[in-house]
């Protein structure tokens, strides 16, 4: 335990913050050594479903201690960057309705660390059945003597048994508080708290937001003590919603000192990651603002929302959905809170979650380096943090060293800050470790179904009771450092000391100041002294220290201890890792070099390694793999950085060498088979290359040790890959890989020349050279093969393209041999034929039919003495064209050449001089002649066709003529054409076909020309059957139609209602027969009639006089002819049948049985059967 001095105060150097002219205390973290919770009053969800707490204690660094309440004590461990729970049991530390309004003695709940183990860091969490709330617990170190509740409107709620609260634990006895609603004292003459660890808990029904609680500054005014506010159950949100579900409000109150001017506000995460909303708790959260001091102006993004007295504070009107500022010209606490359930979603359908609070800190108060624990506890099924940073630090920010799965988003409304929301579900763990090159704020927060809790992942905290180590650069305390690190001891009182005795064990080192070095300071309007002293020299040995200050006070007054008092506080020097690292000295660009960390850690696990490259790349690998990409020489750095944070970096010098560029050229053997010549063109900016290796692709490979030019033999011809791989004198390589295409060699060639015996000169001509190609030099060798060689006219040559004269007619043997510039050569020969010198010329005609229009055929006959005809020249018409001819330089006995002269029609005939010149050599030649006559041809001129219907009748085909005035005869030919030059469309059938006409004139010459007619198909038509209907009535034509109709046309239109459609309605009153003609879209017809009988009503006359004088002999019925089926039936008066017919065709003459019947009235029954009723009366037959 720490001993505290009356009238002093232990404080960090000064924070000045440059916006306002106010020196506001040092800070210092949440991590701590010492701690005081409660648990207080709750409001179960059932009489079963009883509230638990449970502590959960975490640190950067291994460390052990006791967790103590009442008659409960447990021992902890904790593991670095892991969490231990606590839990502690209920009959020993909660606090119940009815134990509010008085001291519960021993009721605190106490968390102390092991004396030398490192300092950590505690969470408070009640939970129950659907119930939960969570708060960070504050070191003592950060207790202070003054506070202000935050709560909210327990009046919300329409639940019985919810109460505001506020617990006091003392962490000093006789500790003396008052508690006020403004300037009125709530509990008359103030609490005390007689011992450590004494509990008070004030309940209340209405919001006890804003109500003081601070010590007595007469009796308790150098104590300090832990305040908890909240609700034991309340709901948050519209009392419409439904359902109005509630949870307890449980956080630990900031002292007025770590209040700030400026909080950045972010929404509790709307997206749920174990939801089955899309969205969820889109309506966000309310904040509430407490003053510390009258006339507070607060603004919220900018915007004036209040002013407030000291104790008074704000509550947004809506819950704010976007991240705000918060901001205030004095100190002020600011709260969040999210909503019930039931109204945290614009749908109504509820969402995870339901009320919490959570204190916010300021950004004046941020942190670099804290573990925070997510819970899980209660069904919670979500868990995030939100944080807040300055944006140019942002990308330095890592959980568990590693940057964040979600982006920061600049925070509009606080310049300069960006904030993020991370789910942690996706992590597999609990234990988080936040770490910044600067300061954050953070809150980590869960939800589940109905619940929901929400606390600071860690700050940084005002104090005026730490005596500490202090960085020189940042002026911040420190817990720890490194054996390289600059810092100095440093303790800030209120009142002045003459001497200062420092002790630091385990060594019982001690330095002693009197009349010490003393800088005056103010804080708050209140004088502070300041003294400290340089790092000690045992710090820069690694170990843990306990550092002890002892200050000789002057007397003080207000309830405060005198004379010498101590302070103690743990430090932590860490050793640094020894870095070290290999790698190659010498490397090439774009080859992966490895670099191997040697480092020993000294006893703290290197955890980290930052390597710089000299490029500009770095990594964060142990042993990573790095590519080159430029040329030059390198500082190649390694940083390893251990799990206690402390560093050293060392470096080394690195030469990246240039790669040679590899190159070649393959280029084939002239005369040799397969081989290729290899010439290596590779370059390297610096250095040299000293060895090429080639792979031929063939599977052979030679390695060399110079550039110079070489041949390969490939086994046969093809396409193969030849890889050439350069090395320099650096080790740097480089491939290349082309094609090479080995050939067989090429074979020297010539052409001979055609000469015959009285030739002064044969010209050879070499056609190796094209071959070979450019950039080949050859050379020559020519033997002729002639005995009868002399010295004027040799035997032999080097000339390229060389001549000889050959005297006698007769096979000469020519020989060539070509020598290239690559060594190769290769050899030739060939039967040269000297031909005769008297060539014959000769031809044959074999064309019999002499028509313009047909091409004349001609047959070689030509021949020579010895060796054979070289050329033949044809001149087809000589005699009016001489110079036009046609040259065969490869002619051959009984060879035929066709020409076809120009087509004449006039006048009948033509004469055409045919000339042959034959050649055995360049001066033998022979010349014949032949003459023919060509008759003209006739000109036929034939006209289109067209299309004709299949109906139509055959018509005589007059459309073609010959034109050239000639004597002769015309025949058409094709489908449907009569031998009579009829076209029959039927005949020729649907479709299109070519009709031919060829004219033929008296000398055999014909002409012909093709037309092509189309028969298009006739309709087919039937009108339908005949037709009975009974006067005034109506029927529907349905004729039965195929083909492409285009129009209908019934006549006569008589009793028609539309004679041109195919089915009309007919209403007649006498027989028609009527006529359809269709017509197709080719215009092709049909016709076919239908008639249509009318059915008049019959005339029964009443009397006839069969008596055989020609006039009524017989009883007539008019209009009954039509009904062929009727029945017709006369009885006499006694009912004998007289007469029955079916049909009337033969009328009734008055006989019966083939006798008279007498004169009389007789009774007939007609039956027409055709579905109308039957007609009966009676006829008199008169004589």
């Amino acid at each position: 335990m720490i001993k505290k001095i009356p009238k002093l105060l232990l404080i960090f150097s000064m924070l000045l913050l440059s916006t306002i002219n106010l020196v506001k205390a040092q800070s210092v973290s949440n991590e701590g050594l010492e701690f005081w919770s409660v648990f207080p009053t709750h409001l179960p969800n059932q009489p079963t479903q009883l509230a638990n707490i449970s502590i959960f204690i975490t640190g950067r660094q291994a460390s052990t201690g006791i967790v103590s309440v009442g008659s409960y004590a447990q021992k902890f461990t904790v593991v670095a960057n892991t969490v231990t729970e606590i839990q502690i049991p209920r009959n020993v530390a909660y606090i119940s309705n009815a134990e509010g309004g008085r001291v519960l003695p021993n009721r605190g709940i106490h968390i102390v660390v092991d004396a030398g183990q490192p300092a950590v860091v505690v969470y408070s969490h009640i939970f129950a059945g659907a119930r939960s709330a969570a708060t960070l617990i504050l070191p003592i170190k950060a207790l202070g003597q003054q506070y202000y509740s935050m709560n909210y409107t327990q009046a919300l709620s329409p639940i019985t048994g919810g109460l505001n609260f506020i617990a006091i634990v003392a962490s000093e006895p006789n500790t003396k508080v008052f508690i006020k609603k403004g300037t009125t004292n709530l509990i008359a003459g103030g609490v005390t708290l007689n011992n450590v660890g004494d509990v008070f808990e004030y309940l209340f029904e209405s919001d006890l937001t804003g109500v003081s609680v601070s010590v007595d500054s007469a009796t308790s005014g150098c104590k300090r003590f832990a305040m908890f506010s909240g609700s034991s159950g309340t709901a948050i949100g519209n009392p419409s919603c439904t359902p109005m579900s509630y949870d307890p409000l449980y956080q630990q109150n900031y002292p007025v000192e770590s209040w700030g001017r400026t909080y950045g506000f972010i929404p509790f995460s709307m997206k749920g990651p174990n939801s089955t909303l899309a969205n969820e708790r889109t309506l966000g959260n309310y904040i509430r603002v407490v003053a510390k001091d009258d006339n507070t102006t607060v603004r919220v993004n900018g915007n004036v929302v209040a002013t407030l007295n000291s104790g008074n504070f704000y509550s947004s009107a809506a819950p704010l959905t976007q991240p705000a500022s918060i901001t205030a010209d004095k100190p002020i606490s600011v709260a969040q809170y999210a909503l019930t359930s039931g109204c945290s979603d614009r749908s109504g359908s509820g969402s995870l979650g339901d009320p919490d609070m959570v204190i916010l800190n300021p950004i004046e108060y941020s942190i670099k380096n804290i573990t925070v624990y997510s819970s899980t506890r209660e069904n919670i099924s979500e868990q995030y943090i939100n944080v807040l940073i300055k944006t140019a630090s942002a990308a330095s920010f890592r959980i568990n060293g590693a940057a964040p799965i979600t982006a920061f988003a600049p925070l509009t409304d606080l310049p300069g800050y960006s904030y993020l929301q991370l789910s942690l579900n996706s992590y597999r763990t609990n234990n988080f470790n936040l770490t910044a090159d600067d300061g954050f704020n953070a809150i980590a927060y869960g939800f589940g179904n109905v619940e929901s809790y929400a606390y600071s992942a860690g700050t940084n905290l005002a104090t005026t009771l730490t005596a500490t180590a202090v960085d020189p650069v940042s002026n911040l305390s420190i817990t720890d450092a490194c054996v390289y690190d600059d810092y100095f001891l440093q303790i800030t009182l209120n009142v002045p000391t003459k001497r200062i005795v420092w002790t630091i064990n385990p060594s019982n080192t001690i330095i002693t100041s009197v009349n010490p070095v003393v800088r005056d300071t103010t804080i708050n309007n209140q004088p502070y002294y300041v003294y400290k002293i340089p790092k000690p020299a045992i710090f820069n040995t690694a170990g843990v220290y306990a550092v002890n200050i002892v200050a000789d006070l002057p007397p003080s007054t207000g309830g405060c201890k005198l004379g010498d008092q101590d302070f103690n506080f743990p430090f932590t020097v860490y050793s640094a890792p020894v870095t070290a690292f290999t790698m190659p000295s010498d490397v090439c660009v774009g080859s992966p070099v490895s670099f191997a960390d040697k480092s020993t850690d000294n006893g703290k696990t290197i955890t980290s390694w930052i390597w710089k490259f000299g490029d500009g790349t770095t990594s964060t690998l142990q042993n990573p793999v790095h590519t080159y990409t430029t040329a030059g020489r390198d500082t190649v750095s390694l940083t390893s950085v251990s799990e206690s944070g402390c560093q050293t970096t060392t470096q080394q010098y690195i030469q990246v060498n240039n790669l040679p560029v590899a190159s070649f050229t393959g280029t084939n053997s002239v005369f040799k088979d397969f081989a290729v010549f290899l010439k290596d063109a590779s370059t390297i900016p610096t250095g040299n290359i000293v060895r090429w290796t080639w792979d031929f692709g063939d599977g052979k490979t030679e390695t060399r040790t110079n550039a110079s030019l070489f041949e390969h033999t490939y086994p046969a011809a093809g396409t193969y890959s030849v890889k050439l791989t350069v090395l320099s004198d650096k080790g740097c390589q480089s491939i290349i890989t082309q094609t090479v295409t080995p050939a067989p060699g090429r074979k020297p060639d010539f052409k001979l020349p055609e000469v015959c015996s009285n030739d002064l000169s044969s010209q050879f001509l070499d056609l190796t050279a094209d071959s070979v190609g450019t950039g080949i030099t050859l050379t020559y060798l020519w033997n002729f093969g002639d005995a009868d060689a002399t010295a004027i006219n040799p035997n032999t040559s080097t000339d390229k393209n060389p001549s000889h004269r050959f005297i006698k007619a007769q096979v000469y043997q020519i020989t060539l041999t070509v020598t290239a510039s690559d060594g190769s050569f290769a050899t030739i020969t060939k039967p040269f034929q000297v031909n005769g010198s008297a060539p014959k010329a000769a031809f044959n005609i074999l064309t019999t039919n002499f028509c313009s229009n047909i091409p004349v055929v001609v047959e070689n006959q030509a021949s020579v003495d010895v060796g054979s005809i070289t050329k033949i020249e044809w001149y087809f018409d000589y005699q009016n064209q001489p110079t036009v001819k046609i040259t065969d330089e490869d002619p051959t006995p009984g060879k035929r050449y066709i020409h076809q002269y120009d087509v004449f029609n006039m006048p009948p005939t033509k004469t055409y001089t045919i000339r042959m010149v034959a050649y055995s050599g360049i001066s033998c030649i022979d010349i014949t002649e032949k003459t023919i006559t060509i008759s003209a041809n006739p000109k036929v001129v034939f006209t289109a066709l067209g299309s004709i219907c299949q109906e139509e009748p055959p018509f005589q085909l007059t459309q073609a003529e010959d034109v050239s005035g000639g004597i002769g005869s015309g025949v058409y030919s094709g489908a449907g054409v009569t031998a009579a030059g009829f076209f029959d469309p039927v005949l020729a059938g649907i479709g299109s076909h070519p009709i031919k006409y060829v004219f033929t004139n008296t000398s055999g010459c014909a002409d012909s020309l093709t037309q092509i007619i189309t028969v298009n198909p006739t309709p087919i038509l039937d009108a339908g059957k005949n037709i009975l209907l009974h006067i005034g009535e109506t029927v529907t034509l349905s004729p039965k139609v195929s083909g492409k109709i285009l129009s209908y046309q019934w006549t006569p239109a008589l009793g028609l209602s539309n004679p041109r459609i195919a089915n009309p309605v007919a209403t007649l009153t006498d027989d028609i027969t009527y006529r359809l003609t269709v017509t197709t879209t080719d215009s092709c017809t049909a016709t076919d009639t239908v008639a249509v009988r009318v059915l008049k009503i019959p005339v029964i006359p009443n009397t006839f006089t069969p008596n055989s004088d020609g006039v009524n002999d017989v009883w007539n019925i008019k209009n009954l002819e039509r009904y062929e089926d009727c029945v017709m039936e006369i009885f006499n008066r006694y009912g004998v049948k007289m007469f029955h017919s079916v049909g009337y065709g033969t009328a009734w003459d008055g006989r019966f049985n083939g006798k008279d019947v007498p004169v009389g009235t007789y009774y007939y029954v007609l039956n027409l059967r055709d579905g109308t009723k039957n007609y009966g009366g009676y006829v008199t037959v008169l004589r």
